[in-house]
């Protein structure tokens, strides 16, 4: 299908939620064939020519990168109510391996570790000055 050559990104993806206002969409990506190699991933739509979407919705996503973001243009065959098992999607070769996002944990870490350095320095120091 020439579909895949034409976009950066193919996978079909689970809605997690989806904005009527602002058109964007934060999916759980089910499956992919191209762009998209983490678990959760977030699309935006034209604003007067958009869909919106119910949670637990899965759609055939074709998307390009915009500014950093995925972005569905107007035109792209996007699909809703896909099966992710139907065997019609071998047409797109061989699925991705998806990385699961780290989320916030890594940084918030990295905060607490800082704060408990500076925590510790400032007693050993207070602790010194008082032993003068």
């Amino acid at each position: 299908m020439q579909a895949i050559h034409d976009y950066e990104a193919v996978f079909i993806g689970k809605v997690i939620s989806s904005s009527d206002l602002t058109k964007n969409t934060k999916l759980e990506v089910v499956q992919s064939w191209k762009g998209v190699d983490t678990t959760k991933v977030k699309i935006y739509e034209d604003n007067d020519w958009g869909n919106t979407y119910k949670a637990g919705d899965k759609i055939l996503v074709f998307a390009n990168k915009e500014f950093g973001f995925w972005k569905v243009p107007l035109c792209a065959p996007l699909q809703q109510n896909v099966d992710e098992t139907n065997k019609k999607w071998q047409v797109y070769g061989e699925p991705l391996p998806l990385k699961h996002s780290a989320g916030p944990l890594p940084l918030y870490l990295a905060v607490m570790t800082v704060f408990f350095y500076f925590l510790n320095h400032y007693f050993k120091k207070r602790k010194r000055s008082g032993n003068d």
